[in-house]
């Protein structure tokens, strides 16, 4: 890896600076003094007071002056990566690191599915200086989507429902976050595709364990039928039938690519869910 400033010069634009993973990769640029691109309504209070912010949303021309880097973490599943590879190539913007999923591997119908393929490939067959990074489930606060709500129901409830034995592997969001700034420095990881995802693979039933102990539960697993879940997602919309049908699509990706270019080493799922029943305030006592 080479020092800052060998590889990147000029102000880096973060576009998806308020969500999730965006968030903790404005805290980790804060010395690098970026720019974050924000809807009006976007809430400015998950970011760094220090950082500057340009109001601008992705249906539109983004406000360029004086970008030399992009940093990609908003969805590519939305249809407005092609247009944006556009705007960068014309405003003649090099290096942009964008933020992929795993999900582009599923072979479940999806609506979001071909849009992502599509934002992908505008990208590697760009003449963009482009990294593309796919990671799997991210998670680590209540701002997860996931395992966060897999802490609350198990420290509720001692009965939790399994839908098949997949393996899973989720990423903690600051493992994912210093992954996106280091490939960002590596001049090798320039036209590459990584996955990223936690240290190891475990199937479903253990990470239900694993989230329980965390929380110092004791759960008992009620093995449900894949027909009968897809038949009560139908029916109650409280999840959608593709979120259950993933539930038993196996979600583990090899990361030696990662590793080796740019020295990601993640933490264990034990470790990570830990971090966030602490942060959740769920951790046992």
């Amino acid at each position: 890896m080479l020092p800052r400033g060998d590889v990147v010069t000029g102000r880096i634009l973060l576009v998806g600076g308020t969500g999730f993973l965006g968030s903790f990769v404005a805290a980790r640029l804060v010395d690098r003094a970026p720019i974050v691109l924000a809807r009006p309504t976007s809430d400015l209070s998950v970011l760094p007071s220090a950082l500057e912010v340009r109001t601008g949303d992705l249906a539109g021309p983004l406000p360029l002056e004086g970008i030399s880097t992009l940093i990609y973490c908003a969805s590519m599943g939305l249809g407005h990566v092609p247009a944006l590879v556009h705007q960068l190539e014309a405003s003649g913007i090099k290096r942009a690191v964008f933020l992929s999923t795993t999900a582009v591997f599923t072979r479940l119908p999806s609506r979001s599915h071909a849009v992502r393929l599509d934002a992908e490939a505008a990208v590697e067959q760009s003449s963009l200086d482009w990294t593309l990074l796919r990671p799997t489930m991210i998670y680590g606060t209540a701002r997860d989507r996931n395992i966060s709500r897999l802490l609350r129901f198990i420290r509720r409830w001692p009965v939790v429902p399994v839908c098949g034995n997949a393996m899973w592997q989720p990423i903690y969001v600051d493992d994912l976050a210093a992954a996106v700034l280091s490939a960002l420095d590596t001049p090798g990881a320039s036209g590459k595709a990584y996955n990223l995802a936690g240290a190891a693979p475990l199937a479903f039933k253990e990470l239900v364990r694993t989230a329980a102990r965390a929380v110092g539960r004791r759960v008992v697993l009620l093995p449900v039928p894949v027909a009968a879940a897809v038949a009560a997602a139908s029916l109650t919309n409280v999840v959608s039938v593709e979120q259950v049908r993933r539930l038993v699509e196996d979600k583990a990706f090899d990361f030696a690519d990662a590793a080796h270019d740019f020295g990601f080493a993640p933490r264990s799922f034990d470790a990570g869910v830990r971090l966030e029943a602490a942060a959740l305030k769920l951790a046992r006592s």
